[in-house]
């Protein structure tokens, strides 16, 4: 009976633990926490991050400008909609028509149109393009 007793208080004093954890103060901006009102006020004044942070050195806190900004960006900004990127769209293999091509008339049939010969050159590779050196 008294095992029962002794879990059940161990129980309670844990749920009494947990009601009263009030947290692990983020490390990253711990030193910006205290001051993130007065933050936001002067960026709705049109304070500039350099300001705030010189501001802040005044009052004994020195930290960088974009310190400054990311802690405004991420903790007090509200995440603003469509701020993630999208992936990068493959692009089309030929780009879109901007207007439809006229059909080509067709050559007259006493016309000929006569086709260069077909020459042995290897096709060229991609990259840069070097003169060859039997052409100089």
């Amino acid at each position: 009976m008294s095992g029962i007793a002794a879990a059940e208080g161990r129980t309670q004093r844990f749920a009494e633990a947990v009601r009263n954890f009030a947290g692990v103060p983020p490390k990253r901006f711990a030193g910006l926490l205290p001051h993130r009102d007065g933050i936001a006020e002067l960026r709705q004044k049109g304070a500039s991050f350099g300001m705030i942070r010189e501001l802040l050195a005044m009052a004994g806190i020195e930290v960088a400008a974009d310190t400054v900004r990311r802690f405004y960006r991420e903790v007090i900004e509200e995440p603003r909609a469509g701020a993630k990127r999208s992936p990068k769209r493959e692009r089309a293999a030929t780009p879109p028509l901007l207007h439809t091509p006229a059909p080509a008339a067709p050559a007259p049939p006493s016309v000929v149109i006569p086709t260069p010969p077909a020459t042995a050159e290897q096709p060229r590779s991609r990259g840069p393009r070097i003169a060859d050196p039997r052409n100089l």
